[in-house]
């Protein structure tokens, strides 16, 4: 199996290279040792892993797959690595998250402090997450847990999606803005309203914007006067704060927030839910800092719920 391994791993540089002889250079092994591993590689699957071309060499649509498999293999590797090494001996075990702004911003940061106290040798690598990218990533083991909305988000068979929380989207505003004083008896803002004040959205993701226009639509007949579309979190919050916008966002963004507060607009239209969680490769389901990452995030997420 070592030996496998081994190959495995030759392959993955010859591709990454796109040469063998490149490749013997970073390995520091000769090309006909590189040739042997192919060809082992080759009669173990019985199908071809290369292809030549003017430059070198490419994979084939089956060497692809391959590779895919190599670098989740050679990240679990790591990983068992460092955990049977005795604690004098080992170094940092790092933990690649891919996550959104929200996560990164707001809930992540409280999470991280938690998790290290338990994982003191824990690095957390903190990425960007990307709606398609990131998943690639995770299956060949560049990240190790996205951080993000679950549900729809894989049919891959060796990717686990754990709901941590439900999120609600509410139409905020902040705290003192003129819209609250137009409240009834019944505690309720007139729907008409709305369309009186400009509204910003959101973009973590383009679905935020389709979100906003339907909720109104769907009671008023019209779309929202949108005048500011950002990508921006820290803009969005302190725009809000500022001025006299609204905007549909969900609950962590708004409790995060202070002086002025962002607070949902009491106003009768159906509000959205959304499932939120992580996704993990199978053989990192029930390892310990994932574990711990899940319970942090679960708490962090609990503290930003609107009563």
């Amino acid at each position: 199996m070592l030996d496998q391994i081994t190959h495995l791993f030759r392959l993955k540089a010859i591709i990454e290279e796109g040469s063998l002889h490149k490749a013997a250079e970073r390995l520091n092994v000769s090309q006909p040792a590189l040739s042997r591993s192919i060809a082992q590689l080759e009669a173990l699957f019985g199908r071809p892993l290369l292809e030549r071309h003017a430059r070198g060499v490419r994979p084939t649509l089956f060497g692809r797959k391959v590779l895919s498999a190599s670098l989740r293999l050679k990240r679990h590797w790591e990983l068992a690595e460092q955990e049977l090494r005795d604690d004098q001996v080992g170094g940092n075990i790092p933990l690649r998250i891919g996550a959104g702004p929200v996560w990164r911003a707001l809930i992540l940061p409280a999470a991280m402090v938690e998790i290290q106290k338990t994982f003191p040798r824990l690095v957390v690598e903190i990425y960007r997450a990307h709606p398609t990218k990131s998943y690639e990533d995770l299956t060949e083991g560049r990240l190790d847990v996205i951080l993000s909305g679950v549900g729809q988000e894989t049919q891959h068979p060796r990717l686990i999606g754990r709901k941590l929380a439900v999120v609600t989207n509410h139409i905020v505003a902040r705290e003192d803005h003129p819209l609250f004083a137009l409240a009834g008896a019944d505690g309720l803002v007139p729907h008409a309203a709305l369309l009186d004040y400009p509204w910003l959205v959101y973009l973590e993701y383009a679905t935020y914007r389709e979100a906003t226009i339907h909720a109104i639509y769907e009671r008023l007949g019209r779309d929202p006067d949108i005048k500011l579309i950002c990508d921006s979190l820290n803009t969005t919050i302190a725009t809000l704060q500022r001025s006299d916008y609204l905007a549909h966002l969900p609950e962590p963004i708004t409790m995060a927030a202070t002086a002025p507060r962002l607070v949902p607009v009491p106003v009768d239209l159906k509000r959205r839910h959304v499932n939120v969680g992580m996704i993990v490769r199978e053989e990192l389901e029930h390892w310990e800092p994932v574990r711990a990452l899940e319970r942090a995030c679960v708490a962090a997420l609990s503290r930003m719920v609107w009563p």
